[in-house]
């Protein structure tokens, strides 16, 4: 693709942007002309579209004889387009505009749901319409006019009573309150409460029963839910609101206990209420909070304890502990159903490994990775397929991209490698035993803020070393000194110096795109050994893959073993008749690591076993390799990956958890790439034939091992201190709550009185604080570090995570996308019910002459006799009296006043068949 490199815009005087000025290789000039020009096409194609859209219009064969889609051209013109049925000839877009020059959206839709709330009552409408309109308004703005929300969410707004007999506002929230999200939720409620205050309207005072209803509610409801409050929760956020947040019916399910209560309509679960309580009021108080504390609106106390949720440490000023581990999600689990394949859990090896970027061929909720892992994951991922994914949003699009590494499989001969070519994994995909990793997803990082989620480490990949040698070449001496190491000349890179400051670049749009040619560049070495490692020391960059095991996933429990089977290993030339399968990669090194017994009793027919509940323990079984004594499991109940070991033996089962491609020579591992990084990592030197260790790795390990052993004491006495207090505070609950109920207390007294009692009894906290905290942050440590922590002390050169984010994903639902049809399937539109018999054949109905179906009343304005259709389909007379064929009234009809429910189901009338489709024969033509 030809880059424009034209005279850039340069921003103002006297703004300095810096080095990360975003402006930089933009054509700034050039975009705002085309955007302008776009959008003028796009208005001129809209114009043409509505010009034919009024045009069919005015044929009469619509409910109405105009476009009912207004155009706008701002947020205030959608808002009042939008609601153009509920506002009635009421301008509130200029009062919009005023308002959003001079504050935020969310403060300007308080402002302009007030004041077109007291519009309305000033103008002689009823409080509930005033109420209604104006918080429409108000969620309009808030939801920026392009949801359905204001108009579905709300299903309206009353005035009710409180057992005083004075007024509340009782709003009444919709399913489709959801899609305004929670923050638009809990403010409508603020919103609603400050065009109350507004209005002179008395607050919301529930009684015990309405608040138990919502209770049971929460724990009746089945749908999805990002919060569910605790019934304490329910009960402060219920009688504290100003406003009672009442809804629709939504559910099948009813409520037992309290079906029928005051001010609530039926007995039915009402979604929309616990939406806005659950994600809105108790997810979004502190945006609430900001908006309570700088209008100064009273009454709204409350909230300030569900905003403070999770703050509390840091209020205290002691040293409170913070984990830094990436927590699973489970959700994208949860209800699967057979046949939609599982492609990873949440955070284990062997799902998809996180890598950040974009391939051309994605898009929005859009990730990709190589075809080749389409091809080991048996086609049930493709280009397009729905995928449910762990992290950032609930599912992707699935796109391919070529850049990204493919998966790692096992071979039926124990060859272990990774495979980037579809075509080479087409001819080995009957030689494949076990897809061990799935490779890369590729993931941009907008997806993450586009759904406010934080970003999670991706692996050190050749994206990342790239982008850390950049900076490192300033001039052409240093150009020269990185490709002498290379051995390259200097023709075949770009030009201009990657790296050079920004205060001495000429230009600083053209030194943009040396930048953008040079990474590109750069980012396709594929590095030996000695070039990453001297790399690495002169310029401080961690070792690129495939020179950057994935120590995260090595258990330290294995470590000491290996340690001693890496002693035995031998270093060997590599054989030049050594033959690899086409396409295999790594590629191979000049020289290769011999593992003498690894292999031994090892047979593929493990991998056709899945794993037991439980593993036997290791001196029952006969495991691969050589007979080795690994360590107890340290923080766990179990040993970490156990099943790896049942398998593959220690020796095979470490290279594969470290990702290094290795195949069987008789009884013996060779690891033919990445194992000089293994080995200097773990403190060996390897110029010769054996690996010579140079580093105690033995003594570093075992203390790591120790110190995580204390740990785990400290955390257990801790953790059964907890469990007893609360056994015993439980204990003392019961027997107070016991006790209540006995002298008569109501549920909410009742339960006030239990937590009471459990909160008299104190907690002393650990018995050493200072070694509690330690044991907290060395647990945490270990579990997001794993041995890195003792890989960065055995070696001076910088390390950096190969994979230490793993993204959990299955199959989504590709049946959506089949065919929709009826049951049974439909054989006429119009609605002949059981008039045509079994098969629903019009010409039996015909047959009938006249028929009885349910059909809308209509009358004709022309002839002023009743007609289904939109234009009236009676005959015109002749001199005689009688109908003629063919020739219809044809006048425009209305609709007549109906029942409730009547406009959708229609009511029973009868038609003459043969005259209305003897006409239509005749209108096209066929007779």
């Amino acid at each position: 693709m030809n880059r424009i490199r034209a005279t850039m815009s340069q921003p103002d005087e006297g703004v300095n942007l810096g080095a990360k000025n975003p402006l930089i290789g933009v054509d700034v000039e050039r975009l705002e002309r085309e955007m302008e020009a776009y959008h003028q096409w796009l208005d001129e194609r809209a114009d043409d579209a509505y010009r034919i859209a009024e045009q069919a219009r005015q044929q009469g064969f619509d409910h109405k004889d105009r476009v009912e889609i207004p155009r706008a051209s701002d947020l205030a013109g959608r808002t009042e387009k939008l609601l153009i049925e509920h506002l009635e000839g009421y301008e509130v877009a200029d009062d919009i505009r005023n308002l959003l020059e001079e504050h935020d959206r969310e403060t300007t839709s308080i402002i302009i749901a007030q004041s077109v709330a007291r519009g309305f009552r000033e103008s002689g409408y009823d409080l509930e319409k005033s109420i209604d309109v104006g918080l429409r308004v108000g969620l309009a703005v808030l939801t920026e006019a392009v949801l359905v929300a204001p108009l579905e969410g709300i299903s309206e707004v009353r005035l009710l009573n409180n057992i005083d007999g004075s007024q509340f506002v009782s709003v009444h929230f919709a399913g489709p309150i959801r899609a305004a999200g929670g923050t638009a939720q809990a403010l409508a409620v603020l919103i609603a409460d400050m065009i109350r205050r507004e209005l002179n309207i008395g607050h919301y005072q529930p009684t015990d029963p309405e608040v138990e209803r919502v209770k049971e509610e929460f724990g009746l409801y089945r749908g999805n839910l990002q919060y569910r409050p605790s019934p304490q929760e329910i009960d402060e956020i219920v009688r504290a609101c100003p406003v009672m947040i009442n809804g629709e019916s939504t559910e099948r399910i009813e409520c037992a206990g309290y079906g029928n209560v005051r001010n609530i309509d039926e007995a039915r679960i009402r979604g929309g209420v616990l939406l806005v309580i659950g994600e809105g009021m108790c997810l979004k108080a502190p945006k609430i909070q900001k908006h309570t504390e700088r209008l100064s609106v009273p009454g709204w106390d409350f909230i300030a304890k569900f905003a403070a949720r999770g703050k509390e440490s840091e209020d205290t000023g002691k040293a409170t502990f913070k984990s830094q581990q990436i927590q699973p999600i489970t959700k994208f689990m949860k209800d699967i159903i057979a046949g939609r394949p599982v492609f990873g859990g949440p955070l284990q090896p062997g799902g998809f490994r996180l890598r950040y970027g974009r391939a051309r061929p994605s898009g929005l909720a859009a990730a990709s990775t190589n075809t080749a892992s389409m091809l080991a994951l048996d086609d049930f991922i493709t280009i397009g397929t729905q995928m449910k994914i762990e992290r950032p949003g609930k599912a992707c699009a699935i796109t391919p991209c070529d850049e990204a590494e493919g998966p790692w499989v096992v071979l039926e001969d124990g060859r272990f490698l990774r495979i980037d070519e579809p075509s080479a994994y087409a001819v080995l995909r009957h030689r494949v035993k076990q897809v061990w990793d799935n490779g890369e997803l590729v993931i941009g990082f907008g997806e993450f803020m586009e759904n406010n989620k934080r970003l999670v480490p991706a692996g050190y990949t050749m994206d990342w070393w790239a982008s850390d040698m950049l900076d490192n070449l300033e001039s052409e001496d240093d150009i020269h000194a990185f490709l002498d190491v290379l051995g390259e000349d200097r023709s075949a890179w770009p030009s201009g110096a990657p790296g050079l400051p920004a205060s001495e670049a000429e230009d600083g749009h053209d030194q943009f795109w040396v930048r953008c040619d040079w990474h590109e560049r750069l980012r396709q070495c594929e590095l030996t050994w000695s070039q990453a490692h001297r790399f690495a020391r002169r310029y401080a960059t961690s070792l690129p893959p495939p020179h950057n095991p994935w120590f995260k996933d090595l258990p330290l429990e294995w470590l000491p073993a290996l340690l001693d089977q890496l002693e035995t290993s031998i270093i060997e030339a590599q054989p030049a008749d050594s033959e690899a399968p086409e396409g295999a990669r790594p590629l191979p090194s000049g020289r290769r690591l011999r593992l003498p017994g690894g292999a031994r009793d090892w047979t593929p027919k493990m991998m056709d076993e899945l794993e037991p509940e439980s593993l036997p323990s290791l001196d029952s079984v006969q495991l691969p390799g050589l007979t080795v004594e690994l360590e107890a499991p340290i923080m766990g109940n179990g040993l970490p990956e156990g099943w790896a070991l049942h398998q593959h033996g220690l020796v095979k089962g470490a290279m594969m958890l470290l990702g290094l491609p290795h195949h069987h020579e008789d009884d013996d591992i060779v690891v033919t790439a990445g194992w000089e990084a293994l080995l200097e990592g773990l403190g060996f030197s390897f110029d010769g034939e054996k690996p010579l260790r140079t580093k105690d790795a033995r003594h570093v390990a075992a203390e790591r091992i120790h110190a995580l052993r204390q740990a785990k004491d400290v955390l257990n006495e801790e953790r059964a201190r907890k469990g007893a207090l609360e056994k015993e505070r439980a204990t003392i609950r019961i027997a107070a709550e016991t006790g209540a109920r006995q002298r008569g207390l109501g549920i909410a007294e009742t339960d006030q009185v239990g937590r009471d009692a459990a909160a008299s009894v104190p907690d002393n906290g650990p018995r050493d604080p200072a070694a509690y905290l330690a044991a907290q942050r060395l647990e945490d440590e270990h579990a997001v570090e794993g041995i890195m922590v003792l890989v960065r002390s055995l070696s001076d050169l910088r390390w950096e995570h190969s994979a230490p984010v793993r993204v959990g994903c299955r199959m989504g639902r590709p049946e959506k996308a089949a065919p929709r049809v009826m049951n049974p399937m439909t054989h006429s539109l119009f609605p002949i019910e059981l008039n045509g018999g079994n098969q629903r054949l019009l010409n039996n109905a015909i047959d009938k002459r006249t028929i009885r179906v349910q059909l809308g009343r209509r009358t004709c304005s022309t002839c002023g006799q009743e007609s289904p259709y939109l234009r009236c389909h009676h005959r015109a007379l002749d001199a005689h009296g009688e109908g003629k064929a063919g020739e219809t009234c044809g006048g425009p009809t209305t609709a007549n006043p109906t029942k409730s429910n009547a406009y959708r189901r229609g009511e029973v009338q009868s038609v003459r068949m043969d005259e209305m489709v003897e006409d239509a024969r005749i209108r096209l033509g066929i007779d």
